[in-house]
């Protein structure tokens, strides 16, 4: 693999992460527990899944880097759905 062109997909892939991460984090507040929010993340992760894909496809990253980062993603964006469930559930609470 080119060290250059490795360098700069990992790159766009990482700002792809950082943009789905800023999306999910700032709808969290409107209805978590509409099935649309669901459908956002499923739908971001499954786009970024494809990315990931192409890019192992055409050589830019090896497949376990790609796994990785994907796998990093679908944590992060479950640990912000779990957080704002239990935010949801707690106002519940004091009503």
């Amino acid at each position: 693999m080119n060290k250059l062109k490795t360098a700069y997909a990992k790159d766009v892939l990482l700002e792809d992460v950082e943009k789905i991460s800023n999306l999910i984090e700032n709808q969290r507040h409107l209805c978590v527990a509409c099935p649309a929010f669901e459908e956002v993340i499923d739908t971001q992760l499954f786009g970024f899944s494809k990315k990931i894909e192409f890019a192992v496809r055409m050589d830019m990253i090896d497949e376990e880097e790609g796994q990785l980062m994907l796998s990093d993603l679908e944590k992060h964006l479950s640990d912000v759905y779990d957080h704002a469930i239990d935010q949801v559930q707690q106002t519940d609470g004091l009503d």
